[in-house]
């Protein structure tokens, strides 16, 4: 149950109905606990207070991009925040060596082509897509850490300003779960088939198409390189691993339109299209083989090379402070920001929750953040459709806690949870009431409870409100505008009269 936010600090009186349905619905004391007017207790009364709460804009120390669900690449301009490039950088793999080239008689190169699926575009799909394709100067290692904020040296360029489209569309045979009615030719009668019948529509073509070697069309010296070592019969990992350390896919300097998210899928690979003769036919056929990019490995395969994206962002005035990460923005607008990728995150101050400290004949019934959004802010970025709130010291920091001898980020535990717990976290739920109204809430009352007893250690300075639950595998540039003057604590509480 949420409440709708209410204009500032207010308290109104509730009925021993309403009561007793607040506490039905958040599982806390019952009414003999509480002394809520039945017989043998004492009366009390229950009321409301909304806590203004301070809100601003901060930036997260790292963000976690690692054999993320997507690998992110582009770049896209905001005239609020700045302009964000995100570069996508793959270790590499060999394909099915029963395809390799070297298996082929008189085996000649048609093409090179990078085909990378997507399900995410942050801009405009009008403008094609421009890539420059680099060598990495070594492999991603397997002990070392990659975040958003980690930049690795490339090598040699491969290729400049491939492009494709990103409004591409294929035509597609969909069942329509009727057989198909034939007029048998003896009895003239109209029977059904054992097929069913099929409609030809058209849906998007997500895929992404750099063409790096196309006869009579372009010529690729790296591509005939390759595809040479590929014919031979002692090619391995190895020797991939010598000719090319890994792949990086950055946008041209000349390009900003839009960040494209990647997805994991079989197919994302660099095809070479041949053609050749397979003993013992002696037929000359087309074929294609394929050097797999890390990101063509499902999320939970051992097997998995390593991949990451790398994000930067040119902060506009006034969130280039933002460089500084122990400041924090607020705008004249009243507006603050939360944005997955780029690591902007919401940072809540509550200056009058101290005051319920000491009052030890208060029982907190429901503590509860509202939050509202702003209805402009999902223009270019969806809103993100949950969030978690983080604990942080004087600097921004997320506090640490130790559980089982491992350090371990503090973040909020769901309600009725441990609130020195962790892996239960305290989920904030996006709400629509309507197109322009948009909110976020989570119900607290656990935590409060702990907090203003004194039992969590050491007191946050501040909450974080972060899009992304930290270390986590999702990864996108979806971002909500918050309207910062009106995130409200609800609290909900009895006091003995």
């Amino acid at each position: 149950m949420n409440w709708l936010i209410s204009s500032a600090c207010r308290i109104a009186s509730v009925t021993f109905c309403s009561s007793a349905l607040l506490l039905a619905a958040t599982g806390c004391e019952d009414a003999n606990d509480l002394g809520v007017e039945v017989p043998g207790t004492s009366p009390i009364s229950t009321e409301y207070r909304d806590y203004s709460v301070q809100a601003s804009t901060i930036l997260q120390d790292s963000v976690e991009t690692l054999n993320a669900e997507r690998a992110l690449a582009g770049r896209v301009t905001d005239n609020v925040l700045g302009t964000t490039t995100a570069k996508a950088l793959f270790n590499l793999r060999v394909g099915a060596t029963a395809d390799l080239p070297s298996t082929f008689t008189d085996a000649k190169l048609d093409s090179v082509v990078l085909v990378m699926s997507f399900d995410q575009v942050y801009g405009s799909t009008a403008k094609p897509i421009s890539f420059d394709l680099y060598n990495l100067a070594s492999s991603l290692d397997e002990k070392k850490t990659y975040n958003a904020g980690v930049s690795v040296p490339l090598g040699s360029p491969i290729a400049s300003n491939l492009v494709s489209s990103l409004n591409r569309t294929k035509t597609e045979q969909r069942k329509n779960g009727l057989k198909k009615i034939i007029t048998d030719p003896i009895t003239k009668r109209k029977v059904p088939t054992a097929e069913d019948s099929t409609t030809s529509i058209t849906v998007p073509d997500q895929t992404i198409r750099l063409v790096l070697q196309k006869t009579n069309v372009r010529n690729s010296d790296f591509a005939n390189q390759l595809f040479a070592a590929l014919k031979d019969a002692s090619f391995s990992q190895d020797k991939l691993n010598t000719l090319w350390k890994g792949l990086a896919l950055v946008p041209s300097d000349n390009y900003s339109g839009a960040v494209v998210g990647m997805n994991r899928v079989f197919e994302n690979r660099l095809y070479f299209y041949f053609t050749g003769v397979k003993s013992p036919a002696t037929v000359v056929t087309s074929q294609a083989y394929g050097i797999r990019l890390a990101n063509s490995y499902g999320v939970n395969d051992p097997n998995a090379p390593r991949y990451y994206t790398q994000i930067s962002t040119d902060f506009k005035a006034p969130f280039d402070q933002l460089n500084d990460p122990t400041k924090s923005v607020t705008t004249p607008e009243g507006l603050a920001y939360m944005q997955e990728g780029v690591g902007l995150a919401t940072k809540l101050v509550v200056p009058d929750i101290d005051a319920l400290k000491g009052q030890t004949a208060l029982a907190i019934n429901r503590a509860e953040l509202l939050i509202p959004v702003k209805s402009s802010g999902s223009l270019l970025f969806p809103s993100p459709v949950q969030a978690f709130v983080y604990e942080l010291n004087a600097k921004n920091r997320v506090l640490l806690r130790t559980v089982n001898t491992t350090p371990v980020e503090r973040i909020i535990q769901a309600n009725l949870g441990n609130p020195l717990g962790q892996g239960n976290e305290a989920i904030v739920s996006l709400y629509t009431v309507s197109p322009t109204n948009k909110y976020y809430s989570v119900v607290i009352t656990t935590y409060l409870q702990a907090y203003l007893a004194n039992q969590l250690g050491e007191q946050p300075a501040a909450f974080m409100l972060s899009p992304v639950l930290r270390r986590a595998f999702s990864l996108s540039l979806n971002r909500s505008v918050l309207d910062a003057q009106n995130i409200k604590l609800r609290v909900y509480s009895s006091k003995l009269r």
